[in-house]
Parts: C-alpha cells; sequence; structure tokens
C-alpha cells in the first residue's frame, strides 16, 4: 500500500527504515510510528513485518491465522455448517435421521482427513482434525448396527429397538454416546463460529 499525502516537516523518524531521505521516501515495517516533520511531500510505502511468516493475518475468535489459513478455513466451514447444525439439533434415538447427511459426512471425511494438514496454525488444525474425529466417530453409531431404514421413507433412518438387545444397545451405547458426541460436535461449531456473548444492559 503506498500512501501520498502533503506535510510540513524535516523527516525524523521513529523504529523505520529511511533508505534514501532525499528521496523523501520511506519503508515503513510492521505496526510501527512514524514522525515527520517540515517536508512537502513525503512517500510512504507499507510493508509487511520483516519476522512475520503470517502478514497479512485476520482473526479467528483470539487465534490469529494467515491469510491462507482463512480462506482454507472458510472451505472447511463452507463444508460442515449445515452438516454441524443438522446433527447437532437431531437426536438419532428420537427423530428420525436424514440419509443423505450420512452420505456428505462420508464425502466430506474423505476430502478433510487429508486436506487438515494443510493448515499452518496448529489450534486451526486441532479443531479441524477434532471435528472430523467427531464424525467419524458418529458414523459408527449411525451404521446398520443400531440404525435402520424408515419403512415408510426410505430416505430417513430411525434407530434399531426391536429386541430386548437391540433396547439394551439403544440406552447402553447408542443413546449415552450420540448424546455426547453431539455436545462436541456442538463445542466444535462454537470454536469455528465464535462470538462474544452480549453484554447485559
Amino acid at each position: 500500500m503506498s500512501i501520498k499525502f502533503p506535510v510540513k516537516s524535516q523527516i525524523k523518524p521513529t523504529n523505520v527504515s529511511v533508505d534514501a531521505v532525499t528521496d523523501k521516501s520511506i519503508k515503513q515495517y510492521g505496526e510501527k510510528n512514524t514522525v515527520i516533520q517540515h517536508a512537502d511531500t513525503v512517500n510512504i510505502n507499507m510493508q509487511p513485518g520483516r519476522n512475520s511468516s503470517t502478514f497479512p493475518s485476520t482473526i479467528l475468535g483470539d487465534i490469529k491465522i494467515s491469510n491462507n489459513d482463512a480462506k482454507l478455513l472458510a472451505e472447511f466451514k463452507n463444508s460442515y455448517k449445515n452438516i454441524l447444525k443438522y446433527c447437532i439439533r437431531i437426536d438419532p434415538t428420537g427423530d428420525a435421521f436424514d440419509i443423505h447427511c450420512i452420505e456428505l459426512i462420508e464425502r466430506n471425511y474423505n476430502k478433510w482427513q487429508f486436506d487438515w494438514r494443510d493448515f499452518e496454525s496448529e489450534k486451526i488444525q486441532e479443531i479441524v482434525c477434532h471435528t472430523l474425529n467427531n464424525f467419524n466417530e458418529y458414523l459408527y453409531y449411525l451404521s446398520d448396527k443400531y440404525m435402520r431404514l424408515l419403512p415408510s421413507n426410505p430416505d430417513f433412518l430411525i434407530c434399531k429397538n426391536q429386541s430386548i438387545e437391540e433396547g439394551e444397545r439403544l440406552r447402553e451405547e447408542l443413546r449415552p454416546n450420540s448424546i455426547r458426541i453431539r455436545e462436541e460436535l456442538r463445542d466444535r461449531y462454537l470454536e469455528l463460529w465464535p462470538a462474544k456473548e452480549p453484554t447485559p444492559k
């Protein structure tokens, strides 16, 4: 970014690199201060900090991430936003579960099980990896060991509960684990879409 503006001054830089005072040109690195006095016109070229590998950057909650990570994260969030919201909201032990959601989970997992390594931020890697692991575990509980097709609509699944054995699996395995995983997916959602709580008036 190049800024050109008239000032009245002699050049007195603070924390800047001055390459040619006679040309009235200054290169400013990073977020530093410059004081200029008694010059008719000064050109200031803003440059990334020399030691900043993540400049320019953006913010996710309290995490500063590179624009490359931000772009990749936006792609990940676009892949999973609706799936996360659906899985958090729908209880497979009491509601019919859309079988197409399972197909989307599998398709996205096949892509992101490798691409998550492209994130530079270790914190973002951790969030994304945990999200993938949550979904991968959830697929086990949405399998035909616990679920069956809804007779009236084969686009949906319902939990198996037609025998004593299936009833025990429902109560002891499917219900507690589906609740736990959905709570973990809720936590992932809040990490991926952080927001400050409104201050009470």
